[in-house]
């Protein structure tokens, strides 16, 4: 039988109803989708240790290739913990092979098996060499153990390693006639080989030099630039087909209208903010509608570029919508935009605590045009709510909306201007992989007078201390925050919940008003909560993250964060950025008892676009922007971090494409890609 790239997986050697059943369960449904299922990474081997010689190799993983002297399925007394050793050995010595968990393996290794095993040898507590955990399959000495260098997949149901590779191995003969998608004139300008023999090395790689084992070789670099071009090239087609329509409205900026903005600011702007307003005025005098992504560091000034903007579009006879993730930030910004603006811009809120004849008075006076300026929640996506030329879209908070519920937004209006605005930094890379449509503003310089936050680790048995000095600026006129993980104790974890934290705070500081605040809070209650903190009628604010955005109290001057271990580094850094917003010297605190080392880091460093490269590299994209936007990082061979040079590549290849072969051509090539298995966020 010929296999092609189709053929199910039912019908390829080794098989049958069973594997194939777990295979389909695992995506892998034709051979296209195996050719397409990469190895993790590789085992050597031609080179085995002998088991004499492991001593010398202690914390590096070696082979090892031996017999099974014994078998054993114990549980531990105190644990309950079912623990499966093995004693393997070679002729030179033995040692101990150790899982944990694992129970099912004693009825798969058996005393007399031969075993290939790979893992890190250690010595145990006893003196005793043993290897936790290992990765292991049955050695028959047949060709493929012998002298080759052999890929490892990650698991498939219960499937053997080795009964993968050879199923894996059945589907690579439809490399003959796999087809391309990348045409020839693309692999020239994108400098990458044929599909073909990239697969294939990659699933049979010929060596084991530096370039392969760090995915440098051009058999990676073919698949990594593939699926970076794919992305791009599928986000320019929807940013060019969103530009189809030529905007109708034309927006003017004479100096009576640069007089204006000048009376509004209520400082000289930056130098970074000064550029950022130049590029979105820029676009909003352009005929293609502006698609933006607008970010800076805490406190960088980003509310008052995208205000500067929606007074522009206002006094250009046109509407704006601010969206905000919650009531609390929805209600700051239109408060602090009262502040600034007069009465000749009218501002409305919509949230979902309006009262029915709020909401009747909004609708209207969208509808008719009386209101400019409209700054609110997942309120002004409802469908009722219609604007009489809606001119800019800005959303605030971006990463917390769905791509369905900005769309929503902005199909309220004739190709409107979009800002998007990110309080949390994203590294240059990131940015590149999730928002390769938008054209990128930076605000990386915070305005003079910012304090600076000092910020220090403690343990837990330190608390005393933190609180003393916390009750000394309480008297010294300040406020404060203490922060916790989770709202409810749990019997899952063993972290301090906010509500026993709520009444120790109160036992604490009996002298000290303390009121507590959390996200499923009703909404008047929260705001409610969050003015009585802002008038200085509440010393201590006990809360979650919900304070993470948006809260601006230039009173409060100390931040106390409990179980710090269990936040990403920039989700701590939005949270410092709640305090030294005023003239008061200001203090962060982190309290853990693990990864002290990366909360020191943390606390040296105070530039937002530093942390958010560090906890990009130690904790991955979906901990920085959350599991929402983690999908469109789910590449098999390409990272965000170490392959930045290969994004750009793609994003300028896709760009070029776009503006000399039109938009038409570019489809064709997105459809094609599209036809061989990509990361699923690339077709949503």
């Amino acid at each position: 039988m010929t296999i092609t790239i189709d053929t199910p997986v039912r019908a390829l050697p080794g098989a049958g109803p069973i594997r194939a059943k777990q295979l389909e369960e695992a995506g892998l449904a034709t051979a296209g989708d195996l050719i397409y299922y990469l190895p993790y990474r590789y085992e050597d081997r031609r080179h085995p240790v002998r088991i004499a010689d492991v001593g010398r190799h202690t914390d590096t993983p070696v082979l090892l290739r031996g017999k099974v002297m014994s078998a054993n399925l114990h549980t531990t007394r105190l644990k309950r913990m079912k623990v499966f050793e093995v004693v393997l050995e070679d002729g030179t010595g033995a040692v101990k092979l150790v899982w944990f968990n694992q129970g099912f393996l004693g009825d798969q290794i058996r005393r007399g098996d031969r075993l290939a095993v790979f893992g890190t040898p250690k010595i145990s507590s006893y003196g005793q060499l043993q290897i936790e955990s290992a990765d292991w399959e049955k050695f028959e000495g047949d060709d493929e153990a012998d002298g080759a260098i052999v890929p490892i997949y990650s698991k498939v149901g219960n499937i053997p390693p080795k009964a993968l590779r050879q199923i894996i191995g059945g589907a690579l003969n439809a490399l003959p006639t796999l087809d391309d998608p990348l045409a020839p004139a693309l692999r020239k300008r994108l400098g990458v080989i044929d599909l073909a023999p990239a697969l294939e090395q990659i699933h049979r790689p010929p060596q084991l030099d530096d370039a392969f084992l760090f995915r440098r070789s051009r058999a990676h670099v073919r698949i990594i630039l593939q699926e970076f071009f794919t992305l791009q090239l599928a986000l320019r087609v929807r940013r060019a087909t969103e530009e189809v329509k030529t905007k109708t409205r034309k927006i003017k900026v004479d100096d009576e209208l640069r007089a204006e903005v000048k009376r509004v600011l209520p400082f000289r702007l930056t130098k970074a903010q000064k550029r950022v307003l130049k590029e979105i005025a820029t676009d909003l005098q352009s005929e293609k509608p502006m698609y933006r992504l607008l970010e800076g560091d805490v406190g960088s000034g980003k509310t008052i570029v995208a205000l500067i903007a929606a007074i522009i579009m206002i006094r250009n006879g046109h509407q704006v919508a601010l969206l905000a993730p919650t009531e609390i930030l929805a209600e700051q910004h239109y408060q602090r935009i009262r502040q600034l603006l007069d009465d000749s811009v009218v501002v409305a809120k919509a949230t979902g605590s309006m009262t029915a004849g709020e909401r009747r008075t909004l609708l209207a006076g969208l509808r008719d045009g009386f209101i400019q300026l409209a700054v609110g929640t997942h309120a002004l996506l409802e469908d009722r709510i219609v604007f009489k030329s809606l001119g800019l879209a800005i959303v605030d908070e971006q990463h917390r909306f769905g791509v369905e519920q900005r769309q929503r937004l902005f199909a309220k209006g004739d190709t409107p201007d979009i800002l998007v605005m990110t309080a949390t930094p994203i590294p240059r890379s990131l940015a590149l992989a999730m928002y390769g449509d938008l054209e990128l503003s930076v605000i990386d310089e915070l305005p003079p007078g910012r304090q600076q936050i000092k910020t220090a680790v403690r343990a837990p048995e330190q608390i005393e201390r933190v609180y003393h000095f916390i009750d000394t600026e309480i008297t010294a006129g300040a406020q404060a925050y203490i922060v916790y993980p989770i709202i409810e104790e749990s019997e899952k974890s063993n972290l301090k919940p906010l509500t026993i934290g709520f009444e120790a705070t109160k036992m604490r500081f009996p002298n000290r008003r303390v009121a507590m605040m959390h996200g499923r809070m009703p909404p008047a209650e929260k705001e409610e909560t969050m003015q009585r903190f802002k008038r200085g009628e509440i010393d201590i604010l006990v809360s979650t993250t919900v304070i993470e955005v948006g809260i601006d109290v230039a009173n409060a001057s100390f931040m106390l964060i409990i179980d710090a271990d269990r936040f990403g580094l920039s989700q701590l850094h939005q949270l410092r950025g709640r305090v030294g917003r005023g003239t008061r010297h200001s203090y962060c605190v982190l309290v853990a008892d693990k990864e002290k080392d990366r909360l020191t880091q943390f606390a040296k460093t105070l530039n937002g676009f530093d942390l958010a490269d560090l906890d990009l590299k130690l904790r991955g994209p979906g901990e920085l922007l959350g599991t929402r936007q983690s999908g469109a990082m789910r590449f098999r061979f390409g990272h965000i971090v170490r392959d930045i040079a290969l994004m750009e590549k793609a994003r300028d290849l896709a760009i070029e494409i776009i503006e000399k072969d039109g938009v038409t051509k570019a489809e064709k090539i997105v459809q094609k890609l599209l036809g061989v298995p990509v990361p699923a966020s690339v077709k949503d």
